[in-house]
């Protein structure tokens, strides 16, 4: 079922029943339709590519909706994204229309010659009766292996891609997440998340629509607003990003999230620290799952039964997970290979991109597809799947390997450092050598870290180097942007010992 069929579904057996904020799912399927009656006038054809640019709100959701119903394909864009950024999604796309809020309008390329379209004007269409009955027929609904969404990699390890998900995709996306979190019509789902990363979209929309359930949108994270909703009882569910829920740790020393049944964390690793705090101050064990844009969601920590900091868990039902060494050899329980990803949720490719295609999906001997996630992990029976790092961010320093999370999951357990990265610096003797950025409190004392790390690592793993940084750089989602780090490291004065 696609995620139209099943708010078309909702709306038919429950018009009444509340969709997103106080909007029922029969206003939202007639704010669907309006929509796509507007894109209609506006020169949008079904395959023709629609860029999302704006903050969260209702017409964003009516926008994405109205741009699905229009059987056209929806680019979201990073908010955060400036006009040299856009002018990259919007040109490799081949967008003839973007949406744009009215705090975004002012980055919108100069050169593009396609429509523009005010998220107040979908919002006004979405309350329009006029677009009821236009002079447009309605698109033949979409087939499930139709292009539904173009959604670029965060682009930290390289040139963001644009990975082409299908209805299909996003149906069985939301259907895995009803069916793993147990999902229902009764749930709330209070979601800060932007919209425009899979983690927002694909499980925070599609799924609440998917169970038929309730969405309350904020268009931004903040942990005050966050935290009263939350002992409010006003929200069965939250989903995040690392950084939220220390946000949340440090702002609600006293407050009470039982009526909460499930906290969900993904988009970047979770701090065993973090988990640990969180489920002694409340009393909750926030799952943790793994998920990419290529293919929404592939891992998941148990929805019953314990949750152990630092894993990912089991794959979804439907979803296919395996660990591969070199040449795609298999690798044994314990030891550490590459994430390779396999189900209905697995996306067709890249836009335009045969080559990096290539390079990224394969069909083995027996013809089933599989995706090389670039993550390395290891396999544990009781505790499912860890990740390790990034095949691209391992640094092999003297024929030794070092697993950079490894070593970011030590920093992290020393007192007073609240976060920290560790990348490869080239070096002529060794290769490569471990140097770590952490952000910490005052005093800094690195000869103490590194004196502390020898007592944890062997000493190859120890960074060469320990710099403080007031803030690492990071994405929307708070993934840290290593490839800055290495710039920053190639700028430095900093002398490797």
């Amino acid at each position: 079922m696609t995620v139209l069929e099943s708010l078309d579904e909702h709306a038919a057996r429950a018009p009444a029943a509340p969709a997103i904020d106080g909007v029922s799912y029969a206003e939202l399927r007639s704010a669907s339709r309006r929509v796509a009656s507007l894109l209609h006038e506006r020169g949008v054809r079904p395959g023709a590519r629609v860029v999302l640019y704006a903050e969260n709100s209702p017409a964003y959701v009516y926008a994405y909706l109205g741009v699905l119903r229009a059987a056209a394909v929806g680019v979201p864009a990073n908010v955060l994204y400036r006009e040299a950024d856009l002018a990259r999604v919007v040109a490799d796309s081949g967008a003839t229309l973007i949406v744009h809020s009215e705090q975004s309008a002012q980055y919108l390329p100069a050169g593009f010659a396609g429509e523009r379209l005010a998220l107040a004007e979908v919002a006004a269409a979405a309350a329009n009766p006029r677009f009821d009955a236009g002079p447009h027929p309605e698109p033949a609904a979409p087939q499930a292996g139709d292009l539904a969404l173009l959604v670029y990699t965060s682009g930290t390890t390289g040139r963001a891609k644009g990975a082409m998900l299908s209805h299909g995709n996003l149906g069985a996306i939301a259907r895995q997440l009803n069916a793993a979190w147990r999902w229902s019509s009764d749930d709330v789902l209070l979601l800060a998340l932007p919209l425009f990363h899979v983690h927002g979209l694909c499980a925070g929309v599609n799924g609440t629509l998917a169970a038929g359930a309730r969405l309350l949108l904020r268009e931004r994270f903040d942990a005050d607003d966050v935290a009263t909703t939350l002992e409010g009882g006003g929200a069965t569910l939250f989903f995040g990003v690392p950084t939220m829920y220390v946000r949340l740790l440090e702002r609600s020393a006293g407050a009470d999230f039982s009526r909460v049944r499930l906290f969900v964390s993904g988009s970047a690793a979770l701090p065993a620290a973090v988990h640990d705090a969180f489920a002694k101050r409340f009393g909750a064990s926030i799952l943790e799952r793994y998920g990419s844009t290529e293919f929404g969601f592939a891992l998941t920590n148990r929805y019953e039964g314990p949750r152990y900091a630092g894993t990912v868990g089991f794959p979804f039902p439907g979803v296919s997970v395996r660990l591969a060494g070199p040449g795609d050899a298999a690798v044994a329980d314990g030891g550490i290979g590459e994430i390779l990803v396999s189900g209905p949720n697995l996306c067709a490719g890249y836009w335009q991109d045969p080559d990096g295609t290539a390079a990224s999906f394969f069909v083995d001997e027996s013809g089933v597809r599989w995706y090389r996630s670039g993550d390395l992990a290891t396999f544990d029976a009781e505790r499912g799947y860890a990740i390790v790092g990034r095949t691209k961010e391992l640094i092999i320093t003297g024929g030794f390997n070092v697993y950079p999370r490894e070593v970011e999951d030590e920093l992290l357990r020393l007192p007073g450092i609240r976060a920290s990265a560790v990348v490869g610096r080239p070096d002529d003797a060794r290769g490569e050598v471990p140097v770590a950025f952490v952000e910490c409190d005052e005093p800094f004392d690195p000869a103490a870290v590194e004196a502390e790390l020898r007592t944890r690592l062997a000493s190859f793993k120890v960074p060469k180097a320990i710099l403080r940084i007031a803030e690492l750089p990071r994405n929307a989602m708070g993934k840290i942007d290593k490839p800055q780090l290495r710039a920053l490291l190639a700028q430095s004065a900093e002398r490797v010992r």
